[in-house]
């Protein structure tokens, strides 16, 4: 009788592939959360964090049109959180703020026309 009430009782736990995440998707998401209100490019800022919480930059960033040729341009940042997690693709459009950023960092860019 006592089995039958500790059975009842028991917790289980059910795993889901739909469930369970990635450590680093989790981390992505809370990257996504707005930011407090700047003169800077939220998109700068939102790289700026990533960089900061341990994602790296994988080179070469390219630089090209948003739409169309004669219209503004971005910047494409592929970012890891580690050698082998999955890659993110951030654009970030153009401004000085990324351009010294890029300059300062000696990244290797590709600029498109």
């Amino acid at each position: 009788m006592l089995e039958n009430a500790l059975e009842s009782t028991r917790l289980y736990t059910v795993r889901s592939p739909l469930l369970d995440s990635d450590p680093s998707d989790d981390l992505w998401e809370l990257l996504q959360q707005p930011t407090h209100a700047s003169d800077v490019e939220p998109r700068y800022l939102l790289l700026r964090s990533a960089l900061e919480a341990g994602w790296s930059i994988e080179e070469p960033v390219y630089l090209r049109p948003r739409w169309s040729e004669d219209g503004p341009r971005v910047y494409h940042f592929i970012l890891r959180l580690e050698a082998e997690g999955d890659p993110r693709l951030l654009t970030v459009p153009e401004g000085p703020e990324v351009e010294r950023f890029v300059l300062d960092e000696g990244l290797q860019l590709i600029v498109q026309r």
